[in-house]
């Protein structure tokens, strides 16, 4: 029996799709994801560069465009040449619904956690044992409850737990850490290493070891500095009939890395809902509107 099959993409589990009444969605089967993140944007590009080379009478100022891979592991921008594109600013079409347009991300942790267990017959395990498993359960229920993508919304960080393997020998678990403030930031990595120095006060060596390493930060402390590139597509946004929705988006990877390397680089929409899983959609009029707002952006600075 197909257990896939017995989820559906409906308005009850996703109340957003009344959005698109008489609207024409993308889709895959229901057994994979469609990767509308980030291919709608790519596009969205593509297709807003094919009309300005077939209507030259557009005028515009000059365009680069730049495709980075590996952006959803966080290691897309590492190498970005920032000196060679040579812009003063620059966007990224990797965004949701219509309207939006962002600027604050998200400043974002890796943590992987090893917890060395040691193994022996459970007939006599009293005293002895100790079940790496059990340390990683016990490590992640010390973390706050409620601090989970699935309870946090808006400006409110969590810890979400990735994955989990290993044997009652030796463990491990891999977690993102994510918050806009950066006090509230380090909190949350400083959390971690709390709960391990107080797992391992009742060994006499550490037995759940955590390491921890940055990938980005919150892109807003960089372009508040020149809130030129928000107004330019809020402007073109507000011409097209389009209601900007500016509010943080609760990702960041590309855009933050480039804000941080010199280009300041806001986040326009591409139309992609439920990304990452099977229930990914994208309507093609949002699409089509994203495509408006690249050739408006382009067109208004001559």
């Amino acid at each position: 029996m197909c257990i896939i099959c017995q989820f559906e993409l409906n308005s009850k589990d996703f109340p957003q799709l009344n959005n698109y009444h008489g609207q024409t969605l993308i889709t895959t089967d229901g057994t994979t994801l469609l990767g509308a993140d980030d291919k709608s944007g790519i596009a969205e590009i593509m297709t807003a560069i094919e009309h300005l080379v077939s209507n030259p009478d557009i005028k515009h100022c000059e365009i680069r465009v730049g495709f980075g891979p590996d952006e959803e592991i966080g290691v897309g921008a590492d190498k970005f040449d920032v000196e060679d594109f040579d812009v003063d600013f620059a966007y990224t079409v990797d965004g949701g619904p219509l309207g939006e347009l962002q600027y604050e991300t998200f400043s974002a942790a890796g943590a992987k956690i090893d917890f060395m267990g040691r193994n022996v017959h459970p007939g006599s395990a009293k005293d002895q044992m100790i079940n790496a498993f059990q340390l990683a359960v016990d490590f992640h229920n010390a973390l706050p409850e409620a601090d989970r993508p699935e309870k946090t919304d808006g400006y409110q960080g969590f810890f979400h737990l990735m994955d989990m393997a290993g044997n009652v020998d030796q463990a491990s678990s891999s977690y993102i850490i994510r918050d806009f403030e950066e006090e509230d930031f380090k909190a949350r990595k400083q959390v971690m290493l709390d709960i391990a120095d107080k797992m391992n006060v009742s060994y006499d060596t550490p037995h759940v070891i955590v390491h921890l390493h940055d990938q980005y930060y919150n892109m807003k402390k960089v372009i508040e500095k020149d809130m030129t590139p928000i107004n330019i597509a809020k402007e073109v946004m507000e011409n097209l009939d389009i209601q900007p929705i500016i509010e943080p988006i609760r990702g960041g990877t590309d855009r933050s890395k480039i804000s941080f390397m010199g280009i300041p680089t806001p986040n326009l929409f591409a139309g992609g809902e439920n990304m990452h899983g099977r229930f990914e959609f994208v309507s093609l009029q949002t699409m089509e509107k994203a495509v408006d707002v690249i050739i408006g952006i382009v067109g208004s600075q001559k």
